[in-house]
């Protein structure tokens, strides 16, 4: 499969610094940004603060934050810079790329056939947009183009073939595509690798409310001088023009793994839509805690040495950024989704049914989207034994489940939550012929000390059992 031409990205630099003051988030009225021109570009820490001086309440207000978040945030973390107009940008200081062994969590195939890979969606329709862009683009007229240079972005590559994907590149992004889809499962966000017309990304005016940002994932050689796997402007998700997009993730720099490239997409989309690192009292990147598939980090902190990476608000020993993730993506024109299923028995969806012998096949899936969300579904039975599984994403799951089976008074037939398992399989025995109703929750496990919390057990699942036919 050729790889795709390279595509064109132009803002009018002039009009986007005119309109960036008066942007509309979906949720909050964004405060002016004032005009400030800075002497050099880069600083960071004091000299940011001490450059911002009496602009630095305005800023903050700009970015949804008291004036000392935005004093905290700058002392408190290095790799957040401001640009000669006051903007904050992240640039993802490493100490080197990442080894390039490829390894992964989870084996697997791919989701769709690889003639599909450009056009992969999370949630069509959607107003909102991330695209992934693994084709490469030549950028000007962006902030990026700092000189007034033109840049020239590669495409993804492994291969060292940049003319041409190979299935294992094809493959890899699909599995990149499905990782960052789980990430923002919850918002009601179509995360896609299908360019998208100009119209999906481009907010025209406050008034437009479809819009979106792009994850340009490329070399970073000849595109940002740096040892970094990212560099993202913060906050401009809603933004009118394209002035301060895209956000770039270099994938030789993060060893061109799957997970590492996933976890640096979701990670710069994050600040896009105005999200800080998370970190502690010592570090800037906060790596998480346990092992194996409950083994915890953050998104905004450092996802590739966990399993179970989740947006987060900080409840984590000595964690350094309390912000609720969701709260401020919010704010930032990244709405939640609506719930898809009801939480309570008398608002339960049928289960899909097919018969096999004397038994029948059940199915059906949803998302989880908020830490309330339960979702309960039904199922009609005779009586005799059954078994019913509930499997969250099955590359990177954000999701931990706990499943239980109930008769239609509320009580409890039968629950599973394994300690070591994100997914749940409840087996149980059905007492008569009648309904019954499966209710799936997400979870901690432990506590954020040493796990998590539900705060951040979001995502989706599918369900399969079989039981009695009716």
């Amino acid at each position: 499969m050729q790889k795709q031409n390279h595509h064109l990205r132009t803002a009018l630099a002039a009009a986007a610094l005119v309109l960036v003051g008066t942007q509309a988030t979906a949720a909050t009225e964004r405060a002016p940004m004032p005009r400030i021109a800075l002497a050099e570009a880069g600083v960071s820490g004091q000299r940011a603060i001490d450059a911002l001086g009496s602009n630095l309440d305005a800023v903050a207000a700009h970015y949804h934050k008291t004036p000392q978040a935005l004093r905290d945030m700058l002392l408190r973390d290095p790799m957040v810079r401001l640009d000669r107009h006051g903007k904050l940008y992240v640039v993802e200081e490493m100490d080197g790329p990442l080894p390039s062994d490829g390894k992964e969590f989870v084996e697997g195939t791919a989701p769709a056939p690889l003639a599909d890979s450009f056009t992969l969606h999370s949630r069509p329709g959607a107003k909102r947009t991330i695209y992934l862009d693994f084709n490469g683009a030549v950028l000007q007229n962006t902030a990026w183009n700092s000189n007034g240079n033109t840049i020239n972005a590669v495409a993804f590559d492994i291969d060292g073939n940049v003319n041409s994907f190979s299935a294992a590149e094809l493959e890899r992004i699909q599995y990149i595509w499905q990782r960052v889809a789980e990430d923002f499962a919850p918002f009601d966000i179509d995360v896609t690798t299908e360019q998208p017309s100009a119209d999906k990304l481009t907010r025209s005016s406050e008034a437009d409310d479809v819009f979106g940002t792009t994850a340009l994932i490329t070399n970073h050689n000849g595109v940002y001088n740096c040892s970094c796997g990212g560099v993202a402007y913060v906050g401009i998700y809603d933004n009118v023009g394209d002035y301060y997009k895209p956000a770039l993730v270099f994938w030789d720099m993060l060893g061109s793994s799957e997970k590492n490239v996933a976890e640096a997409t979701s990670h710069e989309v994050g600040h896009n839509l105005g999200l800080s690192h998370d970190g502690t009292s010592q570090v800037g990147y906060y790596t998480g805690h346990g092992d194996g598939a409950t083994g915890w980090a953050p998104i905004m902190g450092v996802g590739y040495y966990k399993n179970t990476v989740q947006w987060s608000q900080g409840e984590y020993s000595d964690a350094n950024n309390k912000e609720d993730d969701f709260v401020v993506a919010g704010n930032n024109g990244g709405p939640l989704r609506k719930d898809d299923h009801g939480n309570g028995i008398t608002k339960a969806t049928a289960l899909t049914t097919s018969p096999s012998g004397n038994n029948v096949n059940l199915s059906g899936n949803g998302v989880i989207s908020t830490r309330k969300d339960k979702d309960v579904f039904s199922f009609s039975a005779k009586a005799g034994a059954g078994t019913i599984t509930v499997t969250p994403d099955t590359r990177s799951a954000n999701l931990d489940v706990a499943v239980k089976i109930m008769k239609a008074d509320g009580t409890v037939l039968a629950k599973a939550k394994p300690a070591d398992q994100l997914g749940a399989t409840v087996t149980f025995t059905l007492p008569a012929a009648g309904k019954y109703y499966v209710s799936i929750d997400g979870i901690g496990y432990l506590t954020p000390t040493n796990g998590y919390s539900d705060y951040g057990s979001l995502g989706q699942y599918a369900i399969t059992g079989t039981v009695p036919a009716p």
